[in-house]
């Protein structure tokens, strides 16, 4: 039938329609779509001219590149640079989404458009109610594949997130229907992605590279077929984006992450007083200003305090040693990244806790993660943080010697570094933080900076849980290890983002971390000669870098005594 709307045209006349049925009867996409519009006509007054104009270098054969829309209107304000930097690299871009911002694409001059809509017609609700009647735990579903897409782990992940929890209850009627939804839609999604591929052709996708349902199925298919899958994240700073190549083999790591070859160049490097400047301003500077990860308000009305304060908040004894959990939000990004050694980021708080409960030769603190604030404003919720929740339900209440700090301290994370000894983490960037200040650092997973010669990194939970208990006996990083620490902070937080010199993106130190976006270019010159789009087109026309780094450390004077 679409094939027949297609040829016949009528395709776009069905597709107007579903549009306005959704603007009838969905007043939360009728309040996007006149926030959309209202952006967009003053980007089109503003910016319209400057974007119009095609920067595809002259007599060069455009390669193709597929653009998978975010679906967010900020999203796409970002994704209007990122095109620009795909023409410079002598790409034609196909913006890959739905009707609803394809205005802005054709702001800069996008002719092209597919539209998931158009080539999801499987419906998997059947399947997918079947494979949740089967499963009594994650593990039954966490394998399930289709079409190349594991459609089963993104699932789950979308799943903990609907949901807001950080476990799974089989026995839930609603966890159940959740879960099948989101399978279902799974299913449909990386079938739409293989026939879209297929008709497009592309030589380089780039998309926001979260691994939900609905975004995940787009790049283990693109993988699967050999298409070079780029990534962008925001950075930890303002006006900043993380870049990443990906093939099968390293699918699974974080976009934050090192590859092989940046790690190695990075080991032999020379470490100068430069460098080393640069990492401490990286640090102190944006927490001090408050511009640490402030996309996720994180550090919004918060401020550095002294060491003595901090202890003396906290009544931690100072003849001990100090420990600090930092849990992750445990319904977030769980399963997208890595091996975890537990089952999910609530069972390895849980464990963290008990065992922190049962070793009183040590103060412990648990850090809740400042997003909640947040988070929890965007999305109207006013209930407690789920890390609390699971705390109080599974552990109980806590001994004197463990301590905690809500999300909404006034206490700048910062200020944790000079009295922190010991740090507990899966995977979070608070371990590179940490481990450059000499702290020794406690993973709980892989795919982000584990094995790296500056982490204590577990084999089996048995193992991390037998550490945490006799902590204290962990010595503290010799300076040898510091040494590596530093140069992989120096090269996750230094190098490898692109600092935007076209484009801005800020966030306000409101309670939802309102984001700002606007294009500084003002004219299609500017555009061609800027240098973070440049570095960008460049580096997605290589084909080879995994890393975007955007300094790289010229070969003379290298050394190994790190």
């Amino acid at each position: 039938m679409k094939q027949i709307l297609t040829a016949t045209g009528l395709d776009r006349w069905v597709s107007g329609v579903k549009y306005a049925g959704r603007l009838l009867i969905n007043p939360q996409f009728r309040r996007l779509q006149r926030a959309a519009w209202s952006e967009y006509a003053v980007w089109r007054r503003h910016h319209g001219a400057t974007l119009g104009e095609r920067l595809v270098p002259g007599g060069r054969a455009a390669r193709r590149a597929v653009m998978g829309s975010k679906g967010t209107l900020r999203g796409a304000q970002i994704e209007l640079a990122l095109l620009k930097g795909l023409e410079l690299g002598g790409f034609t871009p196909i913006v890959l989404g739905d009707r609803s911002l394809e205005k802005f694409y054709r702001l800069a001059g996008v002719d092209t458009f597919l539209r998931w809509d158009d080539y999801t017609g499987l419906d998997a609700a059947a399947e997918a109610e079947t494979i949740v009647a089967r499963a009594a735990a994650v593990e039954d579903v966490l394998n399930v594949q289709h079409a190349g897409a594991r459609v089963g782990k993104f699932a789950l992940s979308t799943t903990f997130r609907s949901l807001r929890v950080g476990r799974l209850d089989f026995s839930a009627a609603q966890t159940r229907l959740t879960l099948a939804a989101h399978l279902a839609a799974g299913i449909a999604r990386a079938d739409a992605a293989g026939r879209i591929l297929q008709q497009a052709a592309p030589e380089v996708a780039l998309f926001m590279g979260n691994r939900y349902t609905g975004q995940g199925e787009l790049m283990d298919v693109a993988l699967e077929r050999g298409v070079d899958v780029l990534t962008w994240f925001d950075a930890h700073r303002s006006s900043s984006l993380m870049l990443k190549r990906y093939r099968l083999a390293n699918r699974d790591r974080h976009h934050g992450s090192i590859s092989d070859e940046t790690w190695e160049m990075l080991r032999a490097m020379a470490w100068t007083k430069e460098c080393d400047e640069a990492l401490r301003r990286e640090l102190h500077d944006n927490y001090a200003a408050g511009d640490w990860y402030s996309r996720g308000g994180t550090q919004a009305n918060k401020s550095i305090v002294s060491s003595e304060d901090v202890r003396a908040r906290l009544s931690l004894d100072s003849a001990k040693k100090t420990a600090v959990i930092f849990p992750h939000i445990v319904w977030d990004a769980t399963l997208f990244w890595g091996t975890d050694l537990f089952n999910n980021y609530e069972d390895w708080l849980v464990e963290t806790v008990r065992a922190a409960c049962g070793n009183p030769r040590v103060n412990w603190i648990i850090k809740i993660h400042p997003a909640h604030v947040a988070k929890s404003a965007m999305e109207r919720y006013d209930g407690e943080p789920a890390e609390m929740v699971a705390i109080r339900e599974r552990v109980g209440p806590l001994p004197a010697h463990v301590r905690v700090i809500p999300p909404e301290t006034d206490i700048n994370t910062f200020s944790l570094f000079a009295i922190m000894d010991y740090c507990l983490t899966v995977r979070g960037t608070i371990g590179i933080e940490a481990a450059s200040f000499g702290v020794r650092v406690l993973t709980a997973g892989t795919g982000r900076y584990d094995h790296r010669g500056f982490t204590e990194d577990s084999a089996t939970r048995e193992q991390y849980l037998a550490q945490v208990s006799a902590i204290e006996q962990l010595t503290p990083l010799s300076a040898a290890e510091r040494a590596l620490a530093q140069r992989f902070a120096y090269g996750a937080l230094v190098l490898r983002p692109l600092p935007l010199t076209s484009l801005s993106i800020e966030h306000n130190a409101d309670i939802e971390a309102t984001t700002r976006i606007w294009l500084k270019a003002g004219s299609a010159d500017a555009l061609r000669s800027a240098p973070d789009l440049g570095a960008l087109g460049a580096w997605a026309a290589d084909g080879g870098q995994e890393d975007f780094l955007w300094q790289v450390p010229r070969p003379p004077s290298l050394s190994r005594s790190a």
